[in-house]
């Protein structure tokens, strides 16, 4: 039978496939990584957060493209802290994410662009395995080029 110990290993490694499946650009790890439906942050602009519940291939095909105009990305997750209650967990991960965004129009240099946050994360056990059912990065601060950042995701820079 496993023990408190052997959930929160499990746990942990699930979040480090799921780190290296996003840098891997690897859309069907990523997606084996989550349980049938992501309940996911739609804005954390607005005053009154509203979440919504996501299909996981939806969802991870949607974490997959919002890394794939970097050139590269690469996450480090580090600090679990992680609760157990019987069938379900709860998380809270620090990740440090880094990535380098294409070169801007004008030839100059690719920029590298760091950023670092706390995931909030919701699991479930299905089957024998964890599965994150919740999942959220609050986003803690951000190293180099913000507009460099949104032109990579697509975005205008305000």
């Amino acid at each position: 039978m496993p023990t408190r110990a052997d959930d929160e290993l499990e746990i942990m490694r699930l979040l480090a496939r799921l780190a290296q499946a996003v840098d891997d650009r690897d859309a069907d790890a990523y997606r084996d990584c989550l349980a049938d439906e992501v309940v996911c942050l739609v804005s954390d602009t607005s005053p009154n957060e509203v979440w919504r519940a996501m299909p996981r291939e939806a969802y991870a095909r949607q974490a997959v493209e919002s890394v794939s105009r970097f050139d590269w990305t690469h996450h480090r997750l580090c600090n679990f802290v992680i609760g157990i209650d019987g069938e379900r967990a709860h998380g809270k991960v620090d990740v440090v994410a880094q990535m380098q965004a294409p070169p801007a129009n004008d030839g100059g240099a690719s920029p590298t662009l760091t950023v670092g946050g706390r995931y909030d994360l919701e699991f479930s056990k299905v089957a024998t395995e964890w599965r994150i059912t919740k999942r959220h990065m609050r986003t803690r601060y951000t190293i180099g080029d913000a507009a460099a950042l949104a032109r990579a995701r697509g975005q205008r820079h305000t």
